[in-house]
């Protein structure tokens, strides 16, 4: 049987929080077992078996599809403030740069975060993530960024921790230092990325605080010498290097990742002739935002054409205060389909399986294999992957189960 085919009157066996085994009531003497992320067009899941106490309770789905729960990849989940104005402002005809410059963007949200106390800010985004949840979310990345001083970020990531442990779900904690210039190091770039790479950085990983790092190389913010920079000094702590590139220029930021040896390249919505030249399946994974592209009216990740090169790819929220102001990954399926020239199929992957793989969880979300997680989302027995993009973000899930038990019904 293919790894990618769905299984037919399936069953799923779950002990604890982790799915024990899988198979078809027609596979003889051995289930047979999902090696891949497998096809959801047809209904594949007969019964849920809970192991409790020694005792299996069957439960029977009634026919229903079944399909791995989404992993977001690219999040700035945690943050504090309001920069709804930037709607009004952009529908004006105002860019990305002329917000930032009259004190709104990245400096706006650093501002809120600073001022507000960890307690504020951890229940703040603990609404963002429950809803997140809800809609069928199992693991994603949060990225620092808007502290922007050694406390703030601090501060920042410690409520990503904390949000882990107290919901119970994976979380990448990502080191975003590098995301703009704070105001007290204003024209003082080479100062600052010292600063964040000597200075804060290990105190950081000292705390147990960081999982990984990041950078926003772009014009204005930050460049290719300071990528090269952030590699080095994370390879001395064993981190796994991401960059945000390509969201409003080329620069040749796809080949510095390369170069470089990241774990993923996220944005890729403007695309240079000699970016395409290093794609293939031994490049960074390429991270499409869609909804950013959407909320900015920027191009999209051309995915779909990377895919045919043999590059992986990703596909992930970007939820943040101003650009993209949605964690919504049925709506960033969608677009995956309609903008990014994926198949619902590519794109089904490009939430579950290959974002897993950006995270470094692919052993235990993403798909549904023996020792994975129990995260799953419940379909109706007619729901095909190409509903996603008929659907334009709303939930289709009619069940979401986390960790083995049912966290929502519709």
């Amino acid at each position: 049987m293919p790894k990618d085919e769905p299984l037919q009157d399936a069953w799923l066996l779950v002990e604890s929080s982790s799915l024990l085994a899988v198979g078809t009531w027609n596979a003889g003497s051995s289930p047979v077992l999902l090696a891949g992320i497998p096809r959801v067009e047809a209904c594949w899941s007969e019964w849920l078996g809970i192991l409790t106490e020694g005792r299996c309770i069957r439960q029977d789905l009634g026919g229903q599809s079944l399909m791995p729960s989404f992993c977001d990849p690219h999040t700035h989940l945690v943050w504090a403030g309001d920069r709804s104005n930037e709607l009004m402002q952009r529908l004006r005809g105002a860019t990305y740069a002329q917000i930032a410059e009259s004190g709104g963007g990245i400096r706006s949200t650093m501002a809120s975060v600073r001022a507000v106390e960890q307690d504020v800010l951890l229940e703040q985004s603990q609404n963002r993530l429950s809803a997140l949840m809800k809609q069928g979310v199992a693991s994603l990345e949060i990225k620092s960024g808007y502290g922007l001083s050694l406390e703030a970020e601090a501060k920042m990531l410690r409520v990503g921790r904390e949000l882990a442990q107290r919901n119970g779900i994976r979380v990448v904690n990502t080191f975003l230092g590098l995301h703009a210039l704070p105001p007290e190091f204003q024209n003082q770039k080479n100062e600052y990325v010292n600063k964040v790479l000597q200075d804060w950085l290990p105190r950081l990983v000292d705390q147990g605080l960081v999982d990984a790092v990041d950078i926003f190389c772009e014009q204005g913010y930050f460049g290719i010498g300071d990528l090269e920079a952030l590699v080095t000094a994370a390879d001395r702590f064993g981190l796994a290097v991401k960059a945000h590139v390509n969201q409003f220029s080329a620069m040749g930021g796809v080949q510095a990742a390369h170069r470089g040896g990241l774990v993923s390249m996220e944005h890729l919505e403007v695309m240079g002739e000699e970016d395409w030249n290093v794609l293939g399946p031994e490049a960074p994974i390429a991270v499409g935002l869609p909804l950013c592209s959407l909320y900015l009216d920027l191009p999209y990740a051309p995915l779909g054409a990377m895919l045919a090169r043999g590059q992986r790819v990703a596909l992930g929220s970007d939820m943040n205060p101003g650009s993209a102001p949605s964690g919504n990954l049925w709506l960033t399926w969608s677009l995956g389909i309609l903008r990014c020239g994926l198949s619902p199929i590519q794109a089904l992957e490009a939430v579950t399986c290959h974002a897993a793989q950006v995270l470094g969880y692919q052993d235990r979300v993403g798909s549904l294999r023996p020792g994975m997680d129990a995260h799953f989302l419940v379909l109706p027995p007619w729901w095909k992957p190409e509903h996603a993009a008929g659907g334009m973000g709303s939930v289709q899930a009619l069940e979401v189960w986390f960790a083995g038990q049912r966290l929502t019904s519709n």
